[in-house]
């Protein structure tokens, strides 16, 4: 998930992303009918209709459409124009469910080259939150800014037959910032726990691929660096990396899926064995367990067919 459902007040809800693109391009993303048609709803959703009056007083108006043809009709009075840095909605009708008086702040700010987008819902009362987290806040604005992610990060003039940008790319760009990982590790039957822990930085790489650099602790003490890309393949519709580190000369091919959850990240490799014999299958699962924290679940299997885990990191967003 990301998402923070804020603890200070109990009537707001709010979600938070990275996105490798200025501010202008984004809130043009957001206030450009042409634009919002391209990319805004969750996923299986198109929009066929977007109308927008920027100015406080006006409105903006959709029309999403999900795959059996059911129509989500959206219109959200404008309170606040700061372009390019700020944008309030306010909820005036119904047909978004029981959300009336509901605001939604956009605040659009400069974080190096791109933006730190950020949206908070305010709710007139905690029952109205409530409902609208029991709505789907997390999974549907998530996606949401998957697929804006993805539409803002479009190169204009692409590669000759490159695909844009997909939802699932956009969902990778959860994973960019400055994290900090605790690790724990087991080193076999009867043996104490190992503890490590050390950096990541994680960067977009053209839209299509994030990559992560890390740097400490390895279990039993010993000091390395390693580097992680992912990416997704819309042809056969699962993502696709690599894991190279100083401490080898093997390279992990990984091979994943995004589970139904939509914040659970399953990736498959091969490696050497621990024994030092032979091959074995590895499986890494990521989980996504709001904005700024995230666990990697390092699994082995075994000759009866189970998967064990012997490795546990828990990153925390630093940056």
């Amino acid at each position: 998930m990301d998402t923070n459902v804020t603890g200070a007040d109990a009537r707001n809800l709010a979600m938070t992303r990275r996105i490798p693109a200025p501010p202008a391009q984004v809130f043009e993303a957001w206030t450009q009918p042409d634009r919002i048609k391209q990319w805004f709803g969750p996923y299986g959703m198109t929009t066929p209709e977007a109308e927008v009056d920027l100015c406080p007083g006006g409105f903006h108006r959709t029309l999403m459409r999900d795959a059996d043809g059911k129509e989500y009709p959206n219109l959200m009075a404008i309170d606040e124009v700061a372009a390019p840095h700020r944008l309030v909605l306010r909820v005036v009708d119904d047909s978004c469910g029981p959300l009336v008086g509901a605001t939604g702040t956009l605040n659009f700010e400069a974080e190096g080259e791109g933006t730190r987008l950020s949206v908070i819902w305010r709710h007139p009362t905690e029952a109205m939150r409530a409902a609208h987290e029991e709505m789907g806040f997390v999974k549907g604005w998530g996606e949401t800014l998957d697929k804006l992610t993805a539409h803002v990060l479009a190169s204009p003039t692409p590669c000759p037959g490159a695909a844009p940008p997909a939802p699932e790319h956009g969902w990778l760009h959860r994973l960019l910032g400055e994290w900090r990982y605790e690790t724990e590790c087991s080193m076999g039957p009867d043996k104490p726990m190992e503890r490590a822990t050390g950096t990541e930085r994680v960067r977009s790489l053209g839209g299509y691929w994030v990559i992560g650099a890390s740097e400490g602790e390895m279990p039993g003490g010993a000091m390395a660096r390693w580097t992680i890309s992912m990416g997704f393949d819309p042809v056969a519709k699962r993502f696709r990396g690599t894991f190279i580190g100083s401490m080898m000369p093997h390279m992990f091919v990984y091979d994943g899926r995004l589970e139904e959850d939509g914040h659970t990240l399953t990736l498959d490799t091969e490696g050497p064995a621990m024994s030092g014999q032979g091959m074995a299958r590895y499986r890494d699962v990521v989980e996504m367990r709001g904005e700024d924290e995230r666990v990697l679940t390092s699994q082995v299997l075994g000759e009866d067919g189970s998967w064990t885990a012997f490795m546990t990191s828990v990153f925390r967003r630093i940056g």
